[in-house]
């Protein structure tokens, strides 16, 4: 196996639960950066009681209105958090826009570190609950 997929990793799988032969489920690779970065993104600044700093503050804008200057935090609080806790992507961009009134999509584009291959998740965030 080569260093650069080496590099990526293997994790127990997010979200929980048994392979095919029932045990654990593990993830690898590049499924396990993509996971990486949903828990950065949907764990809120201080739910982390040993890791209070950790998350995303994206959370901040629950209850704002659907508007360009909250597009653009939620982009800018994406790309801080990203660039802290995810050192095994380079990001080549982040959007947000919106998608109605009670929420919005952050599309984020990255590239894995040690390799040119380009990725693309689009990440929901709701404003209001659903």
């Amino acid at each position: 196996m080569n260093d650069e997929i080496e590099f990526l990793g293997k994790g127990i799988a997010f979200d929980f639960g048994v392979d095919s032969q029932g045990g654990i489920a593990f993830s690898s690779f590049e499924m396990c950066v993509e996971e990486s970065i949903g828990i950065i993104l949907s764990t809120q600044i201080g739910e982390r009681i040993y890791n209070p700093d950790f998350g995303c503050r994206i959370h901040e804008l629950m209850f704002e209105p659907n508007t360009t200057q909250t597009q653009a935090l939620a982009a800018l609080y994406v790309r801080e958090a990203l660039e802290m806790y995810e050192n095994r992507i380079n990001l080549l961009d982040v959007e947000a826009y919106g998608e109605d009134e009670r929420s919005l999509n952050v599309d984020i584009r990255y590239e894995l570190i040690e390799s040119d291959r380009e990725y693309n998740l689009v990440y929901p965030f709701y404003l209001l609950p659903v």
